[in-house]
């Protein structure tokens, strides 16, 4: 047997990979314990190449048994020890006993979900931990790299038994994402602790009540909510079921909501430009409100009729800019379940027909696109009298939600500058639309008109939709987001007060 030294079988040891997967601590006392079985053997084992006489040969070989037998309780008790002081210091809470929750959401973001999900069992022996960066966390200007995100977060719930995510934006972008991961990490196992945010933007998520949700432990600011007037989180209950999560997720009167929301736009400006919402404006709101939230519990869920779930949040926040302060708003309207281009497919025949020669007009408009079919269903759903409502389509009524959103967007995100940032956007199954100020006027109809919006500069039905409104997004996001951004224009408001 070739003779080592002690420091050369450490040092053979340290490149071996055999427990390169164990933590540092863990990896030295099992070292340790190899070091001294693998000096027992070099001190006691016998050869038995020269020995010819049999019983000095079976005498050699039942000894060789022994020492190796010695040698290998001195790796196994090292490893008994080690599983029986095991340090769970750094997974998460929870995290230990968790099991995969079905999730209509978390499905569509990953793919075979179910068979990618690794039990916590399997975890804990190669303890994996990965880090998630979130930057340009917004849906206004980068739809795809922000899905793209939540999609890398959703895939690593399913392997990891602990992860971080670090959110690089100084300032909320745009609030719909978040609500968005709020509605996701309901279903997600408790790996995620950790990671990096600003204190903006911890600000932002404490005002809107979005902190419990996200399951984030946030220091308090210093100067707590100011400079952020909130519209706090409001969601009806999970789809199908009759109980909450908690006592800020109680089934929410539709009117309520819409009257809540009347109060923190007025908040909102009456902060910018001392007014507040008309009666008119307050009765526009409530409808909005009211005939959003009712789609989204009739409509959003298939397999539950009339029961569908929704969230809402909102806030305007005050920044400085170059000539003065900025107001910027965001509002966020979310409800999980069916893309747009799936429901409108419950639609009587009549609206389908229509649909169909839209799609086949303008199918290969992009041809880029792999999903235009849906693309181009969903902005046709965005139509006035559009509806899978049989009985209201009969009568010529309903399917004027929509319509409501881009008045109130109009009303608020007006401005007299020659450029704005006012946008809308809608996230559906694999797309995007992009809404600005652009389309919104041209599509306001006037008393008795009926609202339509093609997202082409004529608002023509014979034209295709502009390529910059839609883009396809690379997974599947089950369920509906519009989420709208803009900042408030004091001369513009002052000029409009009574117009």
């Amino acid at each position: 047997m070739v003779e080592f030294s002690i420091s050369e079988v450490q040092q053979l040891l340290a490149t071996d990979e055999l427990d390169s997967w164990r933590d540092p601590s863990t990896r030295e006392a099992i070292q340790r314990a190899r070091t001294k079985a693998f000096l027992l053997r070099q001190k006691k084992k016998r050869s038995i190449q020269n020995l010819h006489d049999g019983r000095k040969k079976r005498s050699a070989i039942a000894n060789n048994r022994k020492v190796e037998k010695d040698a290998r309780k001195h790796i196994v008790n090292a490893k008994r020890r080690i599983a029986g002081k095991r340090n769970f210091d750094d997974v998460p809470r929870g995290a230990l006993v968790a099991k995969m929750k079905q999730s209509i959401l978390l499905g569509g973001l990953v793919p075979d979900r179910a068979r990618r999900w690794r039990p916590i069992s399997k975890r804990l022996r190669t303890r994996e931990s990965t880090s998630v960066e979130a930057e340009d966390f917004c849906f206004l200007p980068n739809p795809v790299g922000t899905l793209r995100v939540l999609a890398e977060i959703a895939s690593a719930e399913t392997r990891y038994l602990s992860a971080s995510i670090d959110f690089v934006d100084k300032h909320c972008k745009d609030i719909g994402p978040w609500l968005v991961l709020s509605a996701m990490r309901a279903d997600m196992a408790p790996m995620f602790s950790g990671g990096r945010i600003s204190n903006s933007m911890s600000k932002v998520i404490s005002a809107v009540g979005l902190q419990g949700r996200l399951r984030f432990e946030l220091e308090p600011t210093p100067d707590g909510h100011a400079d952020v007037w909130a519209f706090p989180l409001r969601a009806r209950r999970p789809a199908g079921t009759s109980t909450s999560e908690s006592q800020h997720l109680d089934p929410q009167a539709a009117e309520k909501v819409g009257g809540d929301l009347c109060q923190a736009i007025s908040a909102w400006l009456g902060e910018c430009v001392g007014q507040s919402l008309t009666t008119e404006g307050r009765r526009c709101d409530k409808k909005i409100v009211g005939e959003s939230l009712d789609n989204a519990e009739r409509h959003s869920r298939r397999e539950y009729e009339n029961d569908g779930d929704w969230m809402i949040t909102g806030f305007m926040a005050r920044r400085e800019g170059p000539n003065g302060p900025l107001f910027r708003c965001q509002l966020a309207f979310l409800s999980v379940g069916a893309s747009i281009s799936e429901t409108v497919q419950d639609a009587p025949k009549s609206t389908l027909d229509e649909m169909e020669q839209y799609v086949s007009m303008h199918q290969g408009a992009n041809p880029n696109h792999s999903y235009a079919e849906q693309h181009l269903q969903t902005i046709f759903a965005l139509q006035d009298t559009v509806t899978r409502d049989h009985k209201a389509a009969g009568e010529g009524r309903g399917g004027t939600g929509f319509r409501d959103i881009i008045c109130l967007f109009g009303d608020l995100a007006g401005s007299d500058a020659t450029e704005s940032d006012a946008r809308i956007s809608v996230v559906s199954g694999r797309t995007c639309l992009h809404i600005d100020h652009k389309h919104s006027d041209k599509a306001r109809p006037m008393p008795g008109q009926r609202f339509n919006i093609w997202l082409n500069e004529a608002n023509d039905e014979l034209q295709p939709p502009e390529t910059h409104a839609v883009k396809e997004l690379e997974n599947d996001f089950c369920g509906t987001l519009i989420s709208m951004g803009f900042t408030l224009d004091p001369d513009y408001l002052e000029r409009t007060v009574n117009a």
